[in-house]
């Protein structure tokens, strides 16, 4: 499994790739702390590998690679859910209550980002 994939999935808003990646990540045992720096990625991309590495390593528990502390927070903000764009709430809910690894980044999404039920 390439955390690119999720990486990519992401900044496309293709939201069902993205779960299925990490429910296939979880369904492997995935080992985020293993998980290599990305190359060749933009500031945005490579604050996204990041900031959604330390998150799934803290939801499950491991110690995320040394490298994602050395990532520096993305250019300019970005709204991983589309919609937070355009609907205030959200948004609101997005930058005040998202996944701490992604908003220290410039990143939001909603707390429960990347979950499934």
């Amino acid at each position: 499994m390439d955390v690119l994939d999720l990486v990519n999935a992401l900044l496309s808003y293709d939201a069902l790739s993205a779960r299925q990646w990490v429910a296939d990540a979880e369904r492997s045992g995935f080992t985020w702390s293993n998980v290599p720096p990305p190359l060749g990625l933009d500031p945005t991309a490579s604050a996204l590998a990041a900031g959604v590495t330390e998150l799934l390593a803290s939801r499950t528990g491991q110690i995320p690679p040394a490298w994602t502390a050395k990532v520096p927070p993305a250019p300019h903000r970005v709204f991983l859910i589309r919609a937070a764009e355009t609907m205030p709430r959200l948004r609101d809910l997005c930058e005040r209550e998202g996944p701490e690894p992604l908003r220290r980044r410039g990143l939001f999404a909603p707390p429960e980002f990347l979950t499934h039920a």
